[in-house]
């Protein structure tokens, strides 16, 4: 490996395209740089619809009736969860 010293430069000189291609023995045209991350934009739709219609009919059609009665403890749960995944090998110049 040479080594190259440029001594009639002042400190703050700033060096063109066409001056340091020459000093660094590259070319004289611009290779431009590549993205490494790219920008994903997702839109999720969901939709948890939970009916329940609950009828206690204990003790309908009785006459003279005591100590009758109903216990009833309805529950709904409902949950969404939405997971984009993303291919770590994916690159947006493949498709």
């Amino acid at each position: 490996m040479s080594t190259l010293v440029i001594r009639d430069l002042a400190h703050a000189a700033e060096m063109g395209r066409s001056e340091m291609s020459a000093v660094r023995g590259g070319y004289n045209f611009y290779f431009p740089s590549t993205k490494s991350t790219f920008d994903v934009s997702a839109s999720v739709q969901q939709l948890a619809d939970q009916k329940q219609n609950t009828g206690v009919f204990n003790g309908n059609n009785v006459a003279f009736a005591h100590g009758i009665d109903a216990f009833t403890d309805p529950h709904q749960d409902a949950k969404n969860k939405s997971n984009i995944n993303i291919d770590p090998g994916y690159s947006p110049r493949e498709m």
